[in-house]
């Protein structure tokens, strides 16, 4: 396979929707003037990461433990400085994006010329290593049919007669009433949710908390297709993304004591807080352990619910409309209070927190863990474009001015 010319760069985008990921490929099209084309991730020469998004610190360390490392372009609304990246203030402006591309160009032309070196002086001292590399390229790679060894063995493992050996994974529903919610929740201290004027301050970053780690690990592993370990302080989690499970070595309790301890972003001796690597399930103990793995939804969501204690996700604006996707599956879900007639309620339209409250007439941390929840397993969102903030809309010129329509005109004149 011909390498690619390195004067159109192709990037792989991550932590954008599919409305930002169509933003954003229009424009490099349009005023970046196709300088760049977007591409999925193995056919990239350059990464482009949101640095807000949930999962955009596990996304990096990826990124940066690629070997060979490419430009990595970071896109944020602070102004972030991380070592072997190119930072680009959001919303993005045609200029630094450009300068952002053109040092990436840069980038790519230095790294070209050293392994050009390298190859050279290889092929000079070893001429014999690099036939047998060029033996090992023409190995056909594996088919959809012909799954890594990784994912052939989790098959293995897991049939139908030890599946129903995961009782954890098929526990049925469990229904929290009001008596019960504080004390099997946690109570949130320093918010006073009879005093509306406070309800703002009831938020929480999902990224600061084991959920942020859990949940960017599960998207890791979903676009590796790869058996993924997160490695913390606490206890290893493993994913398996084709059959949707986790498999956690802890019971609820253990579960809901982590949930609610703020992860130090900046730990000491430099150490790394939560890290990923890739397992073999054979080696690991998952098959004598069947009662540990969990599926992937019940255990995100409960996991969203001890995080959040009543709070609502910063991402998410009180006053701006949220909506269902789908109905929750509360057979398998963890029920908090009044949890099926909000459900019911968005089921008729998109709805705001505020509107939820008060239409309902319940407490606001009743429809906050509701909706923590719901937006963790990706069935809520909001009413909102993420897309208006990534780029800065173009200042019309003299001449777009000139050209409005008649009709516009008379409209203008019609408002004077």
């Amino acid at each position: 396979m011909k390498s690619k010319p390195i004067d159109r760069l192709a990037v792989a985008l991550y932590g954008m929707d599919g409305r930002t990921h169509k933003t954003m490929a229009l424009f490099i099209q349009g005023p970046c003037k196709s300088i760049a084309q977007i591409v999925d991730e193995p056919e990239a020469n350059v990464d482009i990461i949101d640095a807000d998004a949930m999962d955009a610190r596990v996304t990096l360390d990826h990124c940066l433990a690629r070997k060979p490392l490419r430009p990595i372009i970071i896109l944020s609304l602070e102004k972030l400085k991380i070592e072997h990246t190119i930072f680009v203030e959001k919303p993005a402006k045609t200029e630094t994006m450009l300068a952002a591309f053109k040092e990436a160009n840069d980038w790519l032309k230095k790294e070209k010329k050293k392994t050009t070196k390298l190859n050279q002086t290889e092929e000079s001292t070893y001429p014999e290593v690099k036939l047998e590399q060029a033996k090992v390229s023409k190995v056909k790679p594996p088919t959809e049919k012909q799954a890594p060894f990784e994912l052939a063995t989790e098959k293995k493992i897991f049939t139908n007669p030890i599946e129903q050996q995961k009782t954890a994974k098929h526990k049925a529903a469990m229904m929290i009433d009001e008596q019960n919610f504080s004390s099997f929740i946690g109570i949130i201290r320093g918010v006073d949710f009879n005093d509306s004027e406070q309800w703002r301050n009831a938020r929480y970053n999902p990224k600061r908390y084991y959920q942020g780690y859990v949940q960017s690990s599960i998207q890791v592993a979903y676009e590796k297709k790869q058996v993924i370990k997160l490695n913390s302080g606490w206890k290893p989690l493993i994913i398996f993304p084709y059959s949707h499970e986790l498999w956690l070595n802890a019971d609820d309790q253990q579960l809901r004591a982590f949930a609610a301890v703020e992860v130090n972003p900046t730990p000491v001796s430099g150490a790394k807080v939560m890290t990923l690597s890739k397992v073999n399930p054979k080696k690991e103990d998952c098959s004598s352990e069947l009662d540990k793995f969990q599926e992937m939804n019940s255990f995100i969501w409960k996991l969203a619910c001890w995080t959040s204690k009543g709070r609502y996700p910063q991402a998410l604006n009180l006053t701006e409309p949220v909506y269902l996707k789908q109905w929750p599956n509360f057979t398998r879900l963890l029920i908090t209070p009044h949890a099926m007639r909000i459900a019911a309620l968005l089921t008729t339209g998109p709805r705001s927190v505020l509107e939820i409250i008060h239409g309902l007439k319940i407490k606001p941390q009743y429809v906050f863990i509701f909706i923590s929840a719901a937006y963790a397993i990706g069935i809520l969102d909001q009413s909102k474009r993420l897309a208006d903030e990534i780029i800065t809309a173009e200042v019309p010129t003299k001449k777009s001015v000139k050209k409005k329509s008649i009709f516009s005109r008379i409209l203008n004149k019609l408002r004077g």
